[in-house]
């Protein structure tokens, strides 16, 4: 694949969003993966020194999406009061 890392990298996460976000079953997964956006468009610099996309990186992309959906529900949760514990 031919042009500099960063198209290269903005290339990718285009066919990220149109393949794989849609790819995925769950609907909260796919608003978690939306919300990676913001930080690999700030984060761009980093990627540049760094290979895209291997197999490897495919599996912690799915559990950073997992984790950040958890991480949206404990903020709905704390922001809606979270809990009550009685004592």
């Amino acid at each position: 694949m031919k042009g500099s890392m960063r198209t290269r990298i903005q290339g990718t996460m285009a066919q990220l969003k149109v393949r794989y976000r849609e790819a995925l079953k769950d609907e909260a997964l796919q608003a978690a993966f939306d919300e990676l956006w913001p930080v690999w468009s700030s984060e761009m610099g980093a990627m540049i020194y760094s290979e895209v996309l291997s197999t490897l990186d495919l599996l912690l992309l799915t559990a950073a999406a997992d984790n950040r959906r958890e991480i949206e529900e404990i903020k709905r949760l704390l922001g809606s009061g979270g809990p009550r514990v009685e004592g």
